[in-house]
């Protein structure tokens, strides 16, 4: 075993994890890693601070509330890993690696070494160990068993995100597999809606769910750390065959190379849908509205967030709208036309030629000039929004009211085109301003820069609670008595759309070779 290679390597890969930092978006971990603390500590405080959980662990119930914590850590984890793609970049891929004179065995070990010393999963190893700690300071169970549990704990969990997000990569590399993947997170949305009248109608399926998770890796720490003798070495045994298994499916799975989809020879037809579409736009603009069509329905983010914009919308109104109650629900439903305007284009409009990599530069080369493909690409994406609007409104009408009200549904689509041209207009300077190279191939995480994270992540929080805070402040402001304010806001919102078409386009003649220095990687 090359230790002193792979410890080149593991100084190489934080040399170049603090490079990214500086030059890119790695505040936004950063950021995540300060919002993790803080809901922790939220958390805390809300259940009644560390005074209330001395009392618990006192009381018996210790272990409970390490199994609590330690599942939240470990699921919170997974799913920053997987969906966001924090702690989980690949600097040093197979390929790269064998360019080093490292064997087989040493590429894996390398490989998974440098993934999991992350400064992103190095958080979750503290608060783990803070746990365990405390643990034994609260007199709730031993040092060295807890010490074990954590360490045993926090390698299961990096192997379990390693192998979840194996798994999304390769399934979406299959052909439906966007679909499968759609289906699964609507029903991963939907479930706990779903558990709730379950639940209470059948109490003891949540004894079967608590018998269930006592057979899982953060039941077996916590009986560790708030148990000695057997029963400590029981919860570790637990862990142990858990993270067994884990490091078998991934063995097996990395050992067996992905299926790369083969294209099928077919008929050239330049009468597709597509097409047809964009003949809506003209003869100079509409081949390019198609272009950017097509080159977006293959991206397999994209097939995955644009479709979950509507059932999206529709967790929020029943989600929300249950928690505000009758008075509060037209405020709910205004928020979510509000976010259904830009949510289901928003990540790509802010980052509109981020996918294109070095065909950036055939744009340079079209008679129409490259700021048409500019333009054509804004169109595509308030085009593929605005049919969001009309359904939404149908099923509104349908499901939610009480009674039609015709003025209601008019302020809500009103308000929808405000969101849909306010936020594309802004994500054209974003896109000229603000813009990342990203990763085409990619079916998950954060390819956006700091600007855009800005105006996607900081739009949906506002516009999901600033009608609430008003709603609350001033009970009769938004009701649809006032449904005439929404058109003038709609059309202000056109104008400014439209006069930052005309000055972005101006702009973006300047900012072009900028742009493909950078989306070419050169930059």
């Amino acid at each position: 075993m090359n230790f002193q290679l792979i410890g080149i390597l593991i100084r190489l890969r934080y040399k170049l994890l603090w490079a990214k930092t500086r030059t890119r978006n790695g505040k936004i971990a950063l950021f995540f890693a300060g919002y993790l603390l803080l809901v922790m500590v939220v958390s805390l405080l809300a259940a009644g601070g560390i005074g209330a959980g001395m009392a618990a662990i006192r009381s018996g119930k210790g272990m409970l509330i390490a199994g609590l914590m330690l599942g939240g850590i470990y699921g919170q984890a997974i799913v920053a890993s997987v969906v966001l793609g924090f702690g989980m970049t690949a600097i040093f891929s197979e390929t790269e690696l064998r360019r080093y004179p490292v064997r087989s065995l040493e590429r894996r070990l390398t490989r998974h070494f440098i993934g999991i010393v992350d400064p992103y999963w190095l958080l979750f190893l503290a608060l783990d160990l803070g746990l365990a700690f405390g643990m034994y300071l609260f007199g709730a169970g031993s040092f060295w068993f807890g010490l074990i549990a954590a360490l045993l704990l926090f390698f299961s969990n990096y192997v379990a995100a390693r192998l979840l997000g194996m798994m999304v990569d390769r399934l979406m590399m299959k052909k439906g597999g966007s679909a499968i993947m759609l289906v699964s997170v609507m029903l991963l949305g939907l479930l706990p809606a779903m558990l709730g009248p379950v639940i209470h109608r059948n109490p003891e399926f949540l004894d079967a769910v608590a018998r269930l998770w006592q057979s899982t890796p953060p039941a077996g720490a916590a009986m560790a750390m708030t148990r000695t003798g057997f029963g400590a070495l029981s919860g570790l045994g637990l862990i142990l065959l858990w993270t067994a298994a884990l490091v078998a499916f991934l063995v097996m799975l990395e050992r067996r190379p992905p299926k790369v989809r083969v294209v099928q020879a077919g008929k050239v037809s330049w009468e597709s849908p597509f097409d047809h579409i964009g003949a809506v736009f003209g003869p100079q603009t509409g081949p390019l509205v198609a272009h950017w069509l097509r080159f977006y329905s293959r991206h397999n983010r994209f097939r995955t967030i644009y479709p979950l914009a509507l059932p999206l919308a529709a967790f929020l109104q029943f989600f929300y709208g249950r928690r505000t109650g009758p008075e509060g629900s037209f405020a709910t439903s205004l928020s979510v036309f509000l976010i259904l305007g830009f949510v289901g284009t928003g990540q790509f409009a802010v980052n509109q030629f981020g996918y294109v990599g070095g065909g950036f530069r055939r744009f340079l080369l079209l008679p129409t000039g490259a700021a048409t493909a500019f333009r054509a690409g804004s169109y595509m994406f308030v085009m593929l929004s605005a049919a969001l609007i009309l359904p939404a409104a149908v099923l509104w009408s349908l499901f939610v009211p009480a009674r039609l009200d015709p003025r209601a549904i008019v302020m809500l689509v009103a308000a929808s085109v405000t969101s849909l041209f306010f936020f594309h207009g802004i994500g054209l300077w974003t896109s000229l301003l603000g813009p990342r190279r990203g990763n085409y191939n990619q079916s998950f995480g954060n390819d956006l820069s700091f600007a855009g994270n800005i105006v996607v992540i900081g739009g949906m929080l506002s516009l999901l609670f600033l009608p609430q805070v008003v709603a609350k402040q001033w009970p009769n402001a938004i009701t649809p008595d006032y449904w005439f304010v929404a058109i003038p806001a709609a059309l202000l919102a056109a104008v400014f759309y439209f006069t930052s078409l005309h000055f972005a386009t101006a702009l973006f003649r300047a900012k072009r070779e900028g742009l493909m220095v950078l989306l070419e990687g050169k930059g």
